[in-house]
């Protein structure tokens, strides 16, 4: 009962562009209604299943973009996937994405991958190494959630990310906070003098829109932009055909 839902991340300033995607997982329950991921989650989390979930997203993206590719690819198009903490703990899971992306024969530039700042500080070694590893394949890593934890200066300098995504705390407080928006403005002189790109999550309105804009985020994500959508209905439309 699972599915994939692709929300868009959309360039707030030009010359940036391309059509960049996270992906999210849904599961329906047995009356057929949508369950918030929190609760799934939690209970996959608590049983250990998160790493058993992850790899069904791994193989069923794959599954669903390899018809695609090509076509994908000229669009400029790319998908992220995330990455659970639990499975940065599993030390089969590194050899397993590997082999998976080798073997789907994909573009590196159609996946990108996300792991939160939480997980990759509780289990920096591992990190680093899946990391690195998916940046020599040639994928783009974001550290997701950036800011949410205390030592996120401490561990940016060692991790080889291309992006930052700006937990969503400091964007959904930028109107009317002079704090936040100090804040926000920090991370993105930061990011600019590390060579990262930056994400805004939680952008919900047109004022949080044109303020994390004005202090020169590059990328946006949110209702406010676009709501999540089947990952079905995404690529057909994103190319232009019916499948």
């Amino acid at each position: 009962r699972f599915r994939l839902e692709a929300q868009p991340i959309v360039p707030l300033r030009p010359p940036l562009a391309g059509a960049k995607f996270e992906l999210l997982l849904r599961m329906t329950d047995e009356r057929g209604q949508s369950l918030s991921p929190e609760k799934f989650l939690s209970a996959a989390e608590r049983y250990q299943l998160a790493p058993a979930i992850d790899r069904w997203v791994v193989r069923r993206v794959l599954q669903t973009l390899k018809p695609h590719a090509t076509a994908l690819q000229r669009r400029g198009a790319c998908f992220a996937i995330n990455i659970s903490g639990q499975s940065l703990g599993d030390a089969d899971f590194c050899g397993f994405l590997e082999g998976a992306l080798r073997e789907s024969g994909l573009p590196t530039s159609l996946l990108s991958f996300e792991l939160t700042e939480t997980a990759a500080v509780a289990n920096i070694v591992r990190a680093e190494t899946l990391m690195r590893r998916l940046r020599e394949l040639g994928h783009d890593v974001a550290l997701d959630d950036f800011g949410r934890g205390l030592s996120s200066l401490t561990y940016l300098k060692a991790l080889p990310v291309t992006h930052l995504k700006i937990d969503g705390t400091f964007v959904r407080d930028v109107v009317g906070d002079d704090r936040s928006q100090a804040m926000l403005s920090a991370i993105v002189r930061l990011a600019e003098a590390m060579g990262l790109r930056t994400v805004a999550e939680c952008v919900e309105n047109d004022q949080i829109h044109a303020i994390v804009r004005q202090l020169g985020v590059e990328y946006g994500q949110g209702f406010s932009i676009a709501r999540p959508r089947p990952l079905e209905q995404v690529i057909p439309d994103l190319l232009g055909v019916t499948i």
